[in-house]
């Protein structure tokens, strides 16, 4: 296996010697060896040798550190495999068979992701050098799991970044369009390609609970519906309507069918095709439980002011949305606004909306999105459970 050598500037170590596991071109004093090269050494400046990561000549993460200095073969993403997928079967929830396998650098794989929905595995490679390995990736994924379809969704902005392919891969098996999954008891399909991450939203699992629980004999207003998860766990909970506003027929379309296919009548859900930001502005009727969970609203660093408006105002119209001693859940998933910014932003929408806020619980993914405790950048998913007065 080819490999490159990195040499760091003076100084330049402390953060890969405390185990976080990237390491930034500002870094790089000297590299010797192929420029293609999938693996790179990295030393401190005096020659030491710290280990060896995913080397990405085009990306500003420049090498993706492994916590391993053995060689990265087969046995390697098998062991990481294994160990991932004893976790899950530990911390799932019974009657779940959709779920994040593999999160990255949360599981000690950088660049890779794995969701299995079934029979079904959406893979997603972000990384050169991991990409140039990926043969013998998917040889220790298919000796875990014999059979199943592998579907490679490569249609992500960080692969162009890193100068790699945009075409959906199918990798093993015939995956199809959609994938169908059980998650707590409750039937789903994913759209394989066509939908936004690898289908579904797997770590919202815990927050879907969460809404049922709140659910029984309440009015309920999801944002942002995509294809009604957070409905359908609300009727299982009781609520008395679900009203879900979603901008895309096609995932109106698939939540329906979601709807229908766990046993609940049409009626109790009226959908909106509707901008949410327009739908809040001239929407005056009041509910017992809102969920407001957008895309990414700060895509680049450099929009993030642009973007934490948009959070804001968001927040502030979804506030007046929610009855006195109603439940909001709101959440951000942009990776540029950490946990501190997101309180901040709610802060100042409770402020103009005028409104007493509580909050009573932070929110985050599953247990099956592991975060490594050297790499907070990991936690990009984060929301509030609170109260308005």
């Amino acid at each position: 296996m080819k490999t490159i050598r990195i040499r760091l500037g003076k100084g330049r170590d402390k953060s890969i010697g405390q185990g976080h596991p990237w390491l930034f071109s500002g870094g790089v004093a000297h590299a010797d060896g192929p420029e293609d090269a999938p693996i790179a050494v990295v030393e401190d400046a005096s020659g030491k040798r710290l280990g060896v990561g995913f080397y990405s000549p085009k990306s500003q993460i420049r090498v993706r550190m492994l916590g391993h200095d053995g060689p990265v073969d087969r046995s390697f993403f098998g062991e990481r495999l294994r160990t991932a997928l004893r976790l899950r079967e530990k911390v799932l929830p019974p009657e779940t068979t959709g779920y994040r396998l593999l999160n990255a650098e949360g599981d000690g794989i950088p660049g890779w992701t794995l969701d299995r929905y079934g029979d079904v595995v959406v893979s997603q490679i972000t990384v050169a050098g991991l990409e140039a390995l990926r043969e013998e990736a998917y040889a220790a994924l298919r000796e875990l799991l014999p059979g199943v379809a592998v579907l490679q969704a490569n249609r992500v902005r960080s692969r162009a970044e890193e100068g790699l392919s945009q075409d959906d891969e199918i990798v093993a098996g015939a995956p199809g369009d959609v994938a169908g999954f059980v998650e707590s008891g409750l039937r789903f399909t994913a759209e394989l390609g066509a939908g936004q991450k690898t289908g579904f939203y797997c770590d919202q699992r815990p927050s879907r609970r969460l809404v049922e629980r709140l659910a029984g004999g309440a009015s309920v207003l999801d944002l942002f519906a995509h294809s009604g998860a957070f409905g359908v766990y609300a009727l299982r909970g009781g609520a008395e309507r679900v009203t879900a506003v979603e901008s895309s027929a096609r995932l109106i379309e698939r939540g329906r069918e979601h709807v229908a296919a766990n046993g609940f009548a049409e009626e109790r859900v009226e959908w909106v095709k509707a901008n949410v930001f327009e739908d809040l502005r001239h929407r005056e009727e009041g509910y017992d439980v809102v969920v407001c969970d957008p895309p990414p609203l700060v895509t680049r660093r450099d929009k993030l002011q642009a973007g934490a408006r948009a959070y804001k105002d968001l927040n502030r119209l979804a506030l007046k949305r929610v009855r006195p001693g109603g439940f909001l859940l709101t959440f951000s998933c942009s990776g540029a606004v950490d946990s501190k910014l997101f309180r901040q932003i709610f802060f100042s929408a409770a402020v103009e909306a005028g409104v007493r806020v509580a909050l009573l619980q932070a929110l985050g993914p599953g247990e099956d999105h592991p975060v490594a405790i050297t790499h907070p950048q990991g936690e990009y998913l984060k929301g509030w459970l609170a109260t308005v007065g």
